[in-house]
């Protein structure tokens, strides 16, 4: 099953350019173009980073601010993690990672 990300809400000025990162932040890969964000958007992390365990998300609204997201990926299926970062919720159980503002 590929590792997904999925965002639930966030702030910003649509439209949005979403990024999958490596933790340098040197490869990025575009998970989707000018999206909206509503209500639910479900991505699939990209190869080669599907197999990695940090991973940047970058975030970039209409007006060129960025938002980066830190993820650290568990492999392990039956392992539940809670991470809170301000305004952001991420909730990670095995492969799917949601986020919440």
């Amino acid at each position: 099953m590929a590792r997904q990300i999925q965002i639930t809400a966030i702030t910003g000025t649509p439209t949005y350019d979403v990024y999958v990162c490596d933790i340098t932040n040197t490869y990025c890969f575009s998970v989707s173009a000018s999206t909206t964000i509503t209500p639910i958007q479900i991505f699939n992390v990209p190869p080669p980073l599907d197999n990695v365990d940090q991973l940047l998300v970058k975030i970039i609204d209409s007006n060129g601010c960025e938002k980066f997201i830190y993820l650290e990926c568990s492999t392990d299926i039956n392992t539940v993690k809670i991470f809170e970062d301000e305004m952001i919720f991420i909730f990670m159980d095995g492969p799917t990672f949601i986020f919440e503002a």
